[in-house]
């Protein structure tokens, strides 16, 4: 009979020879084995672990070095495909009569799987986009352009404030309070009064900024995160402040806020006002959604994901073109003589189509997606059923296959001299050779970022009433403070940097 030491030796040469198995069929056998890249990395998840949590969030950098080594398409995990080249993201990306699921080791990286940024499925997917395409197609937000202004006014009357002070104002704490207040607004019909505050509640941006920092950790150990939050806080505190950042994001969200009982309480038809009744939420409760995609928690983790998304990616445009524009006195005198000869009165400010019509604060805006990125996270796409062809490669249908929009925004073949901040190259162009086709902040095809003509809306609105109104100069601020160092998911800059900041003369 094998007593205990007997046991123990069988099960180690049992999981020895897994391993080895495992690793020969990755190298070997897995039907992507053909595709080039470091043999590490096709070997074992730790390879990305290494580059992404031990050195914070460098992958995306490590895999722009690859390429220049191996190729356009490179093998990056043991499952995982990456493609560098501006011409395939079309394919990849691709628009209705191509299914496009997402891959779920990739999707739970922020504990909100039930939303549609974390569905895997490709008809799920679409059931609940187009339950809130309604709420954020064009019509839509011209109809709620009069809300964005009123919010815009309310910051502007901050800055009349700070007019002569001296006190620098930390950018990304200004428009974080804005797009946060639009959004909230629009999603509850009621905002989180950021603008209001002395401190502009940075609190609550800054909690969901800082969390993204342990997204990379829970995508390499799906079971970290709920066990953080079975766990003590003060241990947590101390073992992992990364998840900690997270687990206070969500508390933020659901207590503070008070998220899940401003659902109930549209769920159980109680009254409110007219504004209410015209939110998102309530019109989605009354909808024709099947009953259990109005479950409370679903729609937690839909307004979690809507609410994050709506505040971040705006509020660092807005932070990265301050600084772009302002350390660039040429741009910067071009977009103001635009601006005066466009809105002779500095309180009357066009609509958002005769904006969007001024081609330098349109080449302006083109040209700082190109620095910001809106999300710099590889966003993997996967073909369920059909192969996807690259040149000569033949990807396997089921193969999680990513790009990169800090890689493609940076590509010299289609942005020459691309760390030159250079708004002209938008405005001399050819027809034949439109860069707008490889300018990907918001992502495209089917799963395309919902946000993009909110987005398009506060940054029209927001540039072009504080450039015409307010002179502004930074503040102790260098071209480090705006240089996206890191991916965590969403761009982060320098960890020691005191922010863009700027003072109004």
């Amino acid at each position: 009979m094998a007593g205990p030491t007997d046991l123990i030796g069988l099960a180690a040469v049992g999981l020895c020879v897994y391993l080895v198995g495992l690793g020969v069929y990755r190298l070997y056998f897995s039907p992507i084995a053909k595709f080039p890249g470091p043999k590490l990395a096709a070997l074992t998840f730790w390879y990305e672990f290494y580059h992404d949590v031990v050195r914070g969030g460098q992958y995306v950098f490590k895999i722009d070095e690859l390429h220049e080594q191996y190729g356009p398409i490179i093998r990056i995990n043991p499952y995982e495909l990456h493609v560098k080249d501006p011409d395939f993201y079309d394919v990849l990306y691709s628009g209705p009569g191509q299914r496009r699921d997402k891959w779920s080791w990739a999707v739970e990286m922020f504990g909100n799987s039930s939303s549609g940024f974390g569905t895997v499925s490709h008809d799920l997917h679409r059931l609940r986009r187009n339950a809130l395409n309604p709420f954020f197609s064009k019509q839509a937000i011209t109809r709620m352009e009069p809300l964005i202004r009123g919010f815009i006014e309310k910051l502007c009357a901050r800055f009349e404030q700070c007019k002569g002070t001296s006190e620098p104002v930390t950018t990304l704490h200004v428009y974080a309070a804005l797009t946060t207040d639009i959004i909230t607004s629009y999603c509850f019909g009621t905002s989180y009064g950021c603008l209001e505050d002395p401190n502009w509640k940075w609190e609550w941006p800054q909690a969901m900024v800082e969390s993204t920092r342990s997204c990379h950790l829970n995508k390499q150990f799906k079971w970290l995160f709920p066990a953080m939050q079975a766990t003590p806080e003060w241990i947590v505190q101390r073992v992992n402040p990364p998840v900690m950042l997270l687990i206070n994001f969500q508390k933020l969200f659901l207590t503070k806020q008070d998220l899940a009982n401003q659902i109930k309480g549209i769920k159980s038809g109680g009254t409110s006002s007219k504004e209410e009744k015209q939110n998102i939420f309530r019109q989605l409760l009354d909808g024709d959604l099947p009953a259990e995609e109005k479950a409370i928690p679903r729609l937690v983790d839909e307004g979690q994901t809507m609410i994050a998304a709506g505040q971040e990616t705006s509020s660092f445009f807005l932070q990265q073109a301050s600084y772009f524009i302002l350390a660039n006195p040429d741009v910067h005198s071009k977009l103001k003589a635009e601006l005066r000869e466009a809105i002779p009165d500095s309180k009357s400010i066009p609509p958002l189509a005769r904006l969007e019509e001024l081609p330098y604060l349109h080449a302006v805006v083109q040209e700082v997606h190109r620095f910001s990125h809106g999300v710099v996270g590889r966003l993997e796409r996967v073909s369920p059923d059909k192969i996807i062809q690259y040149k000569d490669w033949v990807i396997p249908p089921g193969t999680p296959v990513a790009m990169t929009s800090l890689l493609q925004h940076r590509d010299p073949s289609k942005f020459p001299n691309p760390m030159k901040f250079d708004p002209d190259r938008w405005l001399t162009q050819s027809e034949s050779g439109r860069l707008e086709k490889y300018l990907v902040p918001f992502s495209k095809g089917t799963r395309q970022c919902m946000g993009i003509n909110l987005a398009t809306a506060e940054i029209y609105l927001t540039l072009a009433t504080v450039f015409r109104r307010f002179d502004m100069e930074l503040y102790q601020t260098s071209e480090r403070d705006a240089e996206v160092t890191a991916d965590f998911f969403i761009p982060h800059c320098h960890e020691d940097s005191k922010g863009v900041r700027v003072i109004f003369k």
